[in-house]
C-alpha cells in the first residue's frame, strides 16, 4: 500500500507540474523568477490549529494556505495534485507529524525543494503515546499486521502546548522573514497573553469543579487537555480510531461508569453522528454535550470568525457545565 501511495503521489506531482508549466510560454534562457522584496512569505498548514496560529502571528505579512478546509476528518485527508504543488512552492510547511498525515512524508520526499522548511507539531511539544483507556474499544488489525505505538497527534487541545507551538512558529517565521520579525513578535506576544489568560480560566474551572471525570461516547482526542488538569477520562475509542461502532461490552462498561460516577453528561466530539454517545445517554438518563477538537474547520466557519480561541472558549463553557 505504501509503495502504491508513493507512486500515486509521484503521478500527482508530475501532473501538477505539467499543468503549471503548460500555461507558461517557454523561451530560451528563461529562468525562475527571483523573489522580490515585496514577495510575501508562503506558509502552508495541513490543518486548522497551526493555520490559525500563523494567522494571528503573521497577520497580512504572509501568504497562508490551509489544506484541510472542509469538514473532512484529518485522518481521511489525501492531498490533491494542486496541494502537492502548493507545498513544493512554499517557504514553510507545518504539519502534525503523526499517523494521520503520513502522506506528508511521501509528498516531501517526492516534492523535494531546497527552500522548503518543515515544522511538525509533535516535534515541538512533549508528544505522548496514544492511550488505551479502561473499557475502550480495541483497534482492529489485519491478521499478521504488527501494531506499533503511535503518538497522540492532538497536541493542540492543550492550551499549554498551544503556547509553546506559537512560540516556536513565531521564531521560525522570524528566521525566514527577518524584515517582518518585529511585527511577528509583537503579534505573538499579544496572542500568547490571550492564550495564557484562557488557560488560567481552564485551571480555575477544574480546580473549583464538583467532578473531575469526563466520559466520551466517542473518540478521545483530548488527552493533552485532560492531562493538563488531571482529569479522569473514559471513552469508546482512541483519538485516531477509525471505528464508529462500539461493541456491547464497551457500551455496557461506559453506561456503568456513568452511573457509578453519577455523571449527568456524556460527551461526543465535533463531526460525530453522536450515535454511541446517544445510546449511552439513553441507558443512563444522561444528556449529550459536544467538545470541539479543532481539527476540521470549514472555510465558512473561518469567514464567520471561528478561530482557535473561540473554539477553546466554547469548550470551556461545556466543561463548566459537564464538571458541575
Amino acid at each position: 500500500m505504501k509503495k502504491f501511495f508513493t507512486v500515486f503521489l509521484s503521478f500527482l506531482l508530475i501532473t501538477a507540474l505539467f499543468c503549471a508549466c503548460s500555461g507558461e510560454k517557454a523561451t530560451e534562457g528563461t529562468t525562475k523568477e527571483t523573489p522580490t522584496e515585496n514577495k510575501k512569505l508562503s506558509v502552508v498548514c495541513s490543518i486548522f490549529p497551526q493555520y490559525d496560529f500563523c494567522k494571528e502571528i503573521a497577520g497580512d505579512k504572509a501568504e497562508l494556505t490551509l489544506l484541510l478546509k472542509s469538514k473532512v476528518d484529518m485522518h481521511n485527508y489525501k492531498p490533491s495534485a494542486e496541494d502537492i504543488l502548493i507545498i513544493k512552492n512554499s517557504d514553510l510547511f507545518i504539519d502534525i507529524g503523526g499517523e494521520s498525515d503520513e502522506w506528508a512524508d511521501e509528498v516531501l520526499e517526492t516534492a523535494k525543494s531546497e527552500n522548503l522548511c518543515v515544522l511538525s507539531l509533535i516535534d515541538v511539544v512533549d508528544a505522548k503515546d496514544e492511550e488505551m483507556l479502561e473499557g475502550m474499544e480495541e483497534e482492529e488489525h489485519e491478521e499478521g499486521e504488527e501494531h506499533e505505538e503511535e503518538k497522540d497527534e492532538h497536541v493542540w487541545t492543550s492550551l499549554k502546548n498551544a503556547e509553546l507551538i506559537v512560540k516556536v512558529i513565531t521564531e521560525k517565521l522570524c528566521s525566514l522573514d527577518e524584515k517582518n520579525a518585529e511585527e511577528y513578535r509583537k503579534n505573538s506576544a499579544f496572542y500568547l497573553s490571550k492564550l495564557s489568560a484562557l488557560e488560567k480560566e481552564y485551571a480555575e474551572t477544574v480546580k473549583t469543579a464538583k467532578r473531575k471525570t469526563l466520559l466520551f461516547g466517542d473518540r478521545f482526542p483530548f488527552r493533552y487537555l485532560a492531562d493538563d488538569y488531571s482529569l479522569e477520562c473514559f471513552a469508546a475509542f482512541s483519538g485516531c480510531s477509525a471505528e464508529t461502532q462500539a461493541s456491547f461490552e464497551t457500551i455496557k462498561f461506559l453506561v456503568e461508569k456513568v452511573k457509578e460516577k453519577d455523571l449527568p453528561f456524556v460527551l461526543k466530539i465535533d463531526g460525530s453522528d453522536g450515535s454511541v454517545a446517544e445510546t449511552i445517554a439513553s441507558q443512563s438518563k444522561a444528556e449529550v454535550r459536544t467538545l470541539n477538537s479543532c481539527q476540521s474547520v470549514s472555510e465558512d466557519d473561518i469567514e464567520n470568525g471561528t478561530n482557535y480561541l473561540s473554539i477553546m472558549t466554547d469548550n470551556l463553557s461545556v466543561l463548566r457545565e459537564v464538571l458541575n
